[in-house]
């Protein structure tokens, strides 16, 4: 007797030290799970396979399992699960008994805890593994309740192919979360592990269906099912398909998959439904542009004030490897053509250099070698700031630019966060304004919404974690001279049927700005609301030009489309004015600078209060004529009776290509004859070359080098005109004042004079 005591418990005590040897990780399975990125309210936008190329859907613990599937299973598998510690006796020794009998493994009196045991493990099924996973059953038993158990079972349970979890064959099999399976379709997923092969359009289908059947009876006869659902659960169909999990923002999410996340679980800030009708109205647009040589274009489109990323269409379709659609347009670096002119502009109202009234000249302009040039290649004498910006014209952005200075703007964009300039300011120079830099549609995003946000520039944003980004973020500009811009933009000339937007009640206001890059290569069109944020770049991967392509024809159109279907809140309908954020200024009406003791015609405006003091006027002048107001006199040939008078009175320059457009201008009269002194007024300015000039002379076909075309305005152009190069005299011109030159390497003087004393001179280099 006292034998038997002893080998029981010598028997419990190696059992005990047996339990205590075989280990129980924790977690129970590593976490191999397919990375989920949702969008904002939890829709999937994309699924990727884990490690082992498996479809395997992370746990998440607000997801409850099923009524029907959760007694599907322990039915089929384990009717005992909820009361036996890990193990069933009586299983194991009925198991036992069988496989003796028929020699051979018939059953394996498996539990589903001992099942969660070897799933966790994937050994070879023998019985020295059989003893391990019951331990481990015992164990896990112990330490988690039967609905953990029973979730970590269906989380990890095979259910043919590469499909991994409860959840995965639901969406695969059935293309619906599991709390909305039948009774046939949760039996036929608690049938699938036990033989997970068995399921296939085409292979077995009639086995799967009998162990299906034979479970929905199991169930009626348990009372689990009512009569009428047993008959309805028996006539449905097995599936006879997989279906695909959907991709919504492809390039976004490969961003993220290819960031690593430690999470499995990626909540973005997309919104589902626009990104799927964006990226189709997409896709059906540059269908349509194929016909124009246009192949590719992409779409960014952000809450204004946050900077949360709602559409995030990389390309016409991700899947278009033809057409390059793998390309991320969205981050893919670009020419910024002119979509970077109406920060300059802010800033310069900030500076005192202009308001929108200001008048800019627009006339030829060299900066050493670089001589800028408007899209039409015409030149308008002089316009203000706000019409220069409306039209996009290159020449005055160049001149205010070159005023503004190139470092200062340069740091500018370089403060914003802008992460595309990787040469010098002085690389860069004043070309910069024009498209002279490649810029990203993810940065004229961001820069945009500064500019809607009162000067203040935060990042954009796509997850959900990265919310605090936005938080002290500077003011780079002031909230005056960003809502002047923006006031400015709003009445760029629509594309199209939106020419007439402002007809209609029921269309919105948006301040937008298109950019077209040199050779027509991309195409560019921003717009920005109190709600929306919409970018839009247009144009060929490839960097093929095409000379259809401009940012009001191609970008515009879709910008447009795109902001008439995105919600609007009547109630942020345009950008609030702050009235503490301005002060007033008198200017002179027909200039647009600070009125001056010669302005006649003055009014008064709104500017931002801290900007620096505007210029005085310099085109009013004050003139003394004579009484019949036909000549100008000076103090030397003044007499009794005349009088003063003011003027607007341009330069040359300005006033040559004022009547090129036809203008009239009223004329300040010539000095009196006879008088032996010049007005103050010089009525001479160089058009070409102008001063300090740096000058490449080309070569003719014949291999020789070319003359220069050199040309001057003249408020007077019936005056003779005499010409002198380094004191060497060239010759004279009347009316067309112009003079082919020759010109050697190094230094050169050029210098005209008219027939009563005015001249004007120019120094320039020559290189060759």
């Amino acid at each position: 007797m006292k034998k038997i005591i002893k080998w029981i418990v010598g028997g419990i005590i190696g059992i005990f030290i047996l339990y205590l040897l075989i280990p129980l990780p924790n977690p129970l399975f590593k976490a191999d799970y397919s990375l989920v990125i949702k969008d904002a309210k939890g829709k999937d936008l994309r699924i990727f396979l884990n490690q082992k190329e498996q479809w395997c859907l992370p746990p998440e613990d607000s997801i409850v399992i099923p009524i029907k599937l959760e007694q599907s299973v322990i039915t089929y598998e384990d009717q005992y699960f909820k009361w036996h510690p890990g193990i069933n006796p009586i299983s194991i020794i009925r198991a036992i008994n069988q496989n003796i009998s028929e020699k051979r493994i018939v059953s394996g009196a498996s539990t589903i805890t001992m099942q969660v045991a070897r799933l966790r493990r994937k050994q070879n099924r023998t019985y020295s593994q059989k003893i391990i996973e019951m331990f481990q059953a015992v164990k896990i038993d112990l330490y988690y309740s039967k609905d953990e158990i029973l979730k970590q079972y269906l989380n990890h349970a095979p259910y043919g192919g590469n499909i991994i979890g409860y959840r995965t064959a639901s969406r695969r099999y059935f293309d619906k979360e599991p709390n909305r399976l039948s009774w046939a379709e949760a039996a036929t997923l608690a049938v699938l592990p036990n033989s997970p092969g068995l399921v296939s359009p085409s292979a077995n289908k009639e086995i799967l269906r009998k162990k299906r059947n034979k479970l929905l009876e199991k169930l009626y006869h348990s009372e689990k099912i009512d009569k009428g659902a047993y008959e309805l659960a028996i006539q449905e169909p097995l599936p006879d398909k997989e279906y695909h999990f959907k991709i919504l923002a492809p390039h976004l999410t490969q961003e993220i998959q290819s960031s690593n996340p430690k999470d499995k679980i990626v909540n973005t800030t997309i919104d589902y439904e626009l990104q799927y009708y964006i990226e189709r109205l997409t896709r059906n647009y540059i269908a349509y542009q194929r016909n124009l040589g246009i192949t590719n274009g992409a779409v960014l489109v952000t809450e204004t004030q946050t900077g949360k990323v709602k559409a995030y269409v990389g390309s016409q379709d991700f899947f278009d490897f033809e057409g390059l659609g793998q390309v991320n347009g969205v981050i893919a670096p670009r020419s910024s053509g002119s979509v970077l002119k109406p920060f300059l502009y802010a800033l310069s109202i900030d500076e005192g250099i202009i308001i929108p009234q200001t008048l800019i000249k627009d006339v030829p302009s060299y900066f050493n070698a670089f001589a800028p040039n408007n899209a039409d290649e015409k030149f308008n004498g002089i316009v203000t700031s706000k019409d220069a910006l409306i039209r996009s014209l290159n020449v005055p952005a160049v001149r205010l630019l070159n005023t503004f200075g190139v470092y200062r703007f340069y740091s500018f964009l370089k403060r914003t966060g802008i992460s595309t300039l990787f040469r010098t300011a002085e690389d860069y120079g004043l070309p910069l304004i024009i498209g002279g830099a490649e810029i990203t549609a993810w940065d004229i995003s961001m820069l945009f919404r500064g500019l809607a946000n009162n000067g203040i520039f935060s990042p954009n944003y796509f997850l959900k974690s990265d919310s605090a980004k936005i938080e002290n973020s500077p003011q780079l500009i002031s909230s005056g001279a960003c809502y002047l811009t923006l006031e400015m933009i709003m009445e760029l000339k629509r594309p199209g049927a939106e020419y007439y937007w402002e007809q209609y009640q029921n269309q919105n206001p948006i301040a937008w700005k298109t950019g077209t890059s040199y050779g027509n290569k991309d195409a560019w069109a921003v717009g920005v609301s109190p709600q929306w944020t919409i970018a839009v770049w247009i144009g060929n991967f490839d960097g093929a030009g095409n000379k259809n392509l401009s940012g009001t024809g191609s970008a515009g159109p879709l910008m447009f489309e795109i902001f008439n279907y995105l919600p609007f809140n009547p109630q942020k309908k345009w950008f609030e004015r702050v009235e503490m954020d301005f002060k007033e200024a008198i200017i002179c009406k027909e200039t647009g600078f600070l009125a001056g003791e010669y302005c006649d015609n003055r009014d008064t405006v709104d500017v931002p209060i801290f900007m620096h003091p505007l210029r005085l006027c310099p085109f009013h002048k004050n003139i003394f004529v004579d009484k019949e107001k036909k000549y100008a006199v000076c103090s030397y040939c003044w007499e009794p009776g005349y009088h003063e008078k003011h003027f607007l009175s341009y330069p040359a320059d300005i006033e040559y290509y004022l009547l090129k457009r036809g203008q009239i201008i009223e004329q300040v009269p010539e000095h009196k004859p006879g008088c032996n002194h010049l007005s103050s007024i010089n009525p001479i300015d160089f058009l070409y070359p102008t001063d300090s000039a740096l000058i490449q002379i080309p070569r003719d076909f014949d291999e020789k080098y070319q003359k220069i075309i050199s040309k001057i305005a003249h408020k007077n152009p019936s005056k003779k005109v005499y010409w002198y190069l380094d004191d060497f005299y060239l010759g004279s011109t009347v009316n067309n004042h112009s003079k082919a030159i020759d010109l050697d390497i190094g230094w050169h003087f050029i210098m005209v004079m008219d027939e009563e004393g005015y001249k004007d001179e120019v120094k320039v280099y020559v290189r060759k």
